[in-house]
């Protein structure tokens, strides 16, 4: 196989890179340095921790400073209007919202001081965890300043990172601490789970007073010499105990605290942190690693016996990734690397100096693949200390590209089986191009390179993590990997213990590799660009075989052409990435067929396009297959899915089925499905289908664009006194703009317009009333509606407004027409964790009517009551639509008024030719009361205006409807079931007209719910 790029004098382009640089250069490059020395209590019993620090300040900025932004994290836990009690509601989370005062967090019995002098300090007006110390006299360049503080800190249940389960304890973002200033200024910055942090390097050395039998992991090198014995003791327990252990131990009660206590001392140098974890119960193992240097590293693991039996090889795990990352990257600086497991909120493992904190892994390999993501921090993070918070992607996605390598070192590759077996059957796409696919043809997805708190949570994972790792891994292949190695070791030498930005690591990866790389860095790690190649032809030209290539994106990235005999790459070559289309020349061979990208580096948007055949007719369409049920991509062939299905109605009875579709994950542009079934009882074709294109602006106000139609076609009605079965047909051609909104936004604005036509099967009957036959009444309406929906898992609400016209022929054969707008308001009340207070208003009125006051009830009336005789759009799925008594009859849809009562067709209540208005009410009743059990109060109150004549002398009263009982609701009330205990006395006039209480139970069933597709389409993160 050969293997071509196209090289550059390396020298030549550094020099073009370095003279545009000077042009427009930073300032010079500086870096303060901050040292501590703290003395801190445990307090167990109370969950306190009182302490002083006392930290000096070196100021080499080329300026003098009047003050120094400090950080007081513990109170991010303190109360719900904190940046992160925000950002937990802003991704789903009440856990904290709800929390109880003694469950909280905060620092407080602060008293700074500047070299021995009072400040008086000030909060942030908006961050009650930034603060300001305004200083007596400006810190001048090459000075230093020391500020010192008593601080005391309660300890929260573990929500995020800081915090203790019981008496396990994980000491971190717990000490007063200044926020980084460099050449960019000051940057304060409030604590978030959902996005790190940025320090400056310094030396710590720091002492802790705790009951004595507690077992302690912290940053730095322990100094006392009788905690040394104590855990050498331990080692040997916990060695000898681990001998015979299979499996972990789900619950494990801690042992008094010691009434002796003991103070150790732990010093630390070159890090920007430090971080300790205290518990009674640990299990400890110890490893030495062999560095590069010929120096020796410890490897530590710190345990409980929750999952004893994976972590009695996690000091194996810590070392072999210390000998993996100081091989690849650099050596490991520091002189041990230490794993804990503890309690953590905030994912699997969080990093710090010198030691990390892993969750529950479940399984060994998981244990081992985030031990080693959490020790490769100690390059990406801990030694080049760059700005986690603005610019994740520099510490998360460049040690995910290593510890991918890791993983394919060890385990042949990173392991991504998050779906069932049978979804990914038969297609290449791991997890992460499946999700990087999911949001990007939807254009969700966002720049690498954008703050933590601008991504939606799917993209802080997609950003952050795993595209850069896969943007590497592609410039990797490209470059070659020595190539790529020596420049990434180059870039460790030059930074490490200061703070790269992203510029300052783009100028040296192409000044080393001597190539722009814009594809790389404005294409993948800058924006939210889209690279997609396209084979549009090929044919022979001599000896030469000519291979069109078109590029449909907006990345001109590099990528290779293979020439493919059977499953043999016969030739292979790298392409410079360009705009437009490009003609490629390979020599000519038994070529089977021609594959743009074949080992997926790219990250292409569209890979059905990638590969072209020599022979044949359709030489770019893919091998028809049928897939049953559901599955991901194939690009490899063209797949229909399907499968069996089940339906039922009074009318057409049992209705054996087969749903055929091609939209599965990811996203197509065109999609459809098709549901043809058998009717039983009417020994015909009945079913639903819908096919829609989706179009992507590439502007900021539109985020999608769906042009689609749809239409079904079932009985509805039996005219029993000819046998005779009546069907609809509808016909719904549609429109969905779906706005454009921020990624951390859970407000959701679309507007769609739809045409309905609707053809209905009724009677006809002789002028002496005989049966005739099947005749069609048709009608053609217009409805234009706007949504806007708060999805946060606060106080959720929605509204919709419509306006719907229709013209259309009257019962009187005579030509009418309408305009009716109408709005649907609704609004959650979270009271409790998971428990709400649902309220829904509905105002409906016509506009304009033409049958405003006539005689009748026209089909189209508002309606206080939603059931299937007045659904008169068929939007909604009934099983006896047009009966009027029985089991089905009692079937209603919260739609219009939303009240919940069984009325029947032969009865205007409820129901105007002008406006009506209704609010519905309904509350999950406490835990505490109910458990779990589904039972909800409801209340419905509504009034009607009866424009008919008849209706003239009706009372405020007689127009006024109300009803409430209990509801039993099922799968988030996809179906549920009404028990009335209070009515007006309209609805209950009705009632004794139905009879036996039984009757007056209504059901509803939202089949809506149930619609995967519209579950996919709404899976935002």
């Amino acid at each position: 196989m050969r293997r071509t790029i196209a090289a550059f004098h390396p020298t030549l382009l550094a020099l073009c890179y370095l003279l545009p640089a000077a042009a427009h250069a930073q300032p010079a490059y500086f870096q303060q340095e901050v040292n501590y020395r703290i003395e801190v209590s445990l307090d167990d019993r109370g969950h306190f921790l009182r302490g002083r620090a006392d930290i000096t300040y070196h100021n080499h900025a080329p300026e003098a400073l009047d003050g120094l932004y400090f950080h007081l994290w513990p109170n991010a836990y303190r109360d719900n209007n904190t940046a992160f009690a925000h950002q937990q509601l802003r991704t789903g989370s009440t856990r904290f919202y709800f929390a109880d005062a003694g469950s909280r967090g905060f620092i407080d019995s602060l008293a700074f001081q500047a070299d021995g002098q009072p400040v008086s300090w000030a909060p942030d007006t908006e961050n009650p965890d930034i603060c300001w110390l305004p200083l007596a006299r400006p810190l001048e360049p090459g000075d230093s300043v020391t500020i010192s503080t008593p601080f005391r800190v309660k300890l929260p249940i573990v929500f995020s990172r800081l915090g203790h389960e019981g008496q396990a304890y994980q000491i971190t973002q717990w000490y007063p601490k200044p926020a980084v200033y460099d050449r960019e200024g000051w940057h304060p910055m409030p604590y978030l789970d959902m996005g790190e942090f940025y320090s400056e390097f310094g030396n710590y050395d720091v002492s802790i007073t705790l009951p004595g039998n507690y077992v302690v992991a912290a940053t730095g090198v322990l100094q006392t010499e009788s905690e040394r014995l104590f855990l050498e003791k331990r080692i040997a327990e916990s060695t000898e105990q681990l001998d015979t252990v299979t499996q972990g131990v789900r619950r494990e009660l801690f042992p008094p605290s010691s009434e002796r206590l003991k103070t150790i001392r732990y010093t630390a140098e070159n890090v920007h942190d430090f971080a300790w974890f205290a518990d009674k119960r640990f299990l400890v193992q110890k490893e030495e690693v062999l560095m590069p240097s010929g120096r020796m590293v410890e490897a530590w693991a710190f345990f409980s016996k929750r999952e004893q039996h994976l972590w009695k090889e996690a000091s194996t795990y810590v070392g072999r990734a210390l000998s993996f990352y100081s091989g690849l990257v650099g050596e490991y600086p520091y002189p041990h690397a230490t794993a804990v497991q503890a309690a953590l909120s905030a994912g699997g493992g969080m990093e710090y100096p010198m030691i990390t904190n892993i969750s529950l892994a479940g399984d060994a390999r998981s244990l081992d693949e985030v031990i080693t993501h959490e020790v490769g921090h100690n390059w990406f993070y801990g030694i080049l200390g760059s700005n986690e918070r603005v610019h994740a992607w520099m510490d998360e996605g460049i040690n995910s590209y290593y510890d991918h390598r890791y993983s394919s070192t060890y385990y042949n590759g990173p392991e991504f089986s998050y779906l069932p077996e049978f979804m990914m059957a038969g297609t290449e796409l791991d997890i992460f191009e499946l999700a990087y696919l999911y949001q990007a043809r939807r254009h969700l997805n966002q720049a690498p390179d954008t703050p933590s708190d601008e991504l939606s949570e799917i993209n802080y994972f997609l950003g952050a993590y795993e595209l850069p790792a896969r943007a590497l891994r592609y410039l990797e292949q490209y470059l070659g990997t020595a190539p790529f190695d020596a420049a990434m070791q180059a870039y460790y030498r030059k930074w490490q213990f200061r703070h790269p930005q992203p510029d300052d690591f783009r100028a040296h990866i192409e000044a080393t590799v001597g190539k722009p790389l814009p594809w790389l860095f404005e294409g993948i790690l800058f924006s939210n660009k889209k690279q997609d190649y396209a084979v549009t032809g090929i044919r022979r030209e001599g000896d030469s075989l000519m291979v069109v290539v078109r590029n449909k994106g907006n990345i001109a990235g590099p990528f290779t052409v293979s020439a493919m005999a059977g499953a043999e790459v016969a030739q292979e070559s790298w392409v410079e990435g360009f705009e437009g289309e490009k003609t490629i020349a390979l020599p000519a061979g038994p070529y089977t067929e021609v594959v743009l990208d074949r080992e997926r580096a790219t990250f292409d948007l569209y890979r059905k396009n990638n590969t072209i055949r020599l022979s044949g007719i359709l030489k770019k369409v893919e091998p028809l297959q049928l897939h049953f049920f559901a599955g991901v991509e194939n690009y490899s062939r063209s797949t229909i899915y399907w499968s069996p299905l089940l339906s039922w109605n009074n009318y057409d009875k049992l209705m054996p089925g087969l749903l055929l579709y091609n939209r599965i994950m990811p996203e197509r542009r065109l999609e459809w499905a098709l549901a043809p079934f058998y009717s039983t009882n009417g020994q015909a074709l009945a079913g639903l289908g819908d096919i829609h294109y989706n179009f992507y602006p590439r502007g900021d106000d539109v985020q999608r664009i769906v042009l689609g139609f749809n239409a079904r076609s079932f009985h509805y009605r039996r005219y029993a006194a000819a046998g005779e079965l009546l069907r609809y047909t509808r016909w719904q051609p549609y429109l969905r703009i779906n706005f454009a909104k921020p990624a951390a936004s859970n407000i959701y604005k679309s507007l769609q317009v739809r045409g309905l036509w609707v053809s209905l099967q009724e009677p006809a009957f002789a002028a002496d009333g005989g049966f005739l036959g099947k005749k069609r009444r048709t009608q053609f309406l217009q409805e234009a509606s706007f949504f806007v929906e708060n999805r946060s898992v606060l106080n959720p609400s929605a509204l919709k407004v419509s306006l719907e016209h229709q013209q259309h022929e009257n019962i009187s054969l005579h030509d009418g027409r309408y305009i009716k707008a109408s709005l649907e308001w609704n609004q959650a009340i979270t009271y409790e964790r998971g428990r709400n207070i649902d309220i829904r208003f509905f105002a409906g009125a016509f506009l304009y009517n033409t049958g405003r006051e006539a005689g009748y009830i026209e089909p189209w009336a508002f309606s206080l009551i939603g059931q299937g005789y007045n659904d008169y759009r068929f939007d909604d799925y009934y099983l006896g639509r047009s009966d009027s008594d029985g089991l089905w009859l009692q079937q209603v849809n919260i739609r219009e008024g939303g009240l919940k009562n069984v009325i029947g067709s032969g009865f205007t209540l409820g129901r105007s030719n002008n406006f009506i208005i209704a609010a519905n009410f309904k509350a999950a009743l406490p835990r505490k009361v109910l458990g779990k059990l589904p039972v909800k109060p409801y209340f419905d109150i509504g009034y009607f205006d009866n424009a008919m004549p008849t209706g003239k002398s009706d009372t405020f009263s007689s127009q006024l409807l109300w009803s409430g009982g209990l509801m039993l609701s099922f799968g988030n009330e996809t179906a549920a079931v009404y028990f009335p205990l209070v009515n007006s006395k309209n609805i209950q006039d009705r009632y004794v007209e139905r009879g036996n209480y039984w009757k007056r139970v209504a059901f509803s069933v939202n089949l809506q719910k149930l619609d995967p597709w519209r579950a996919v389409e709404r899976l935002e993160f």
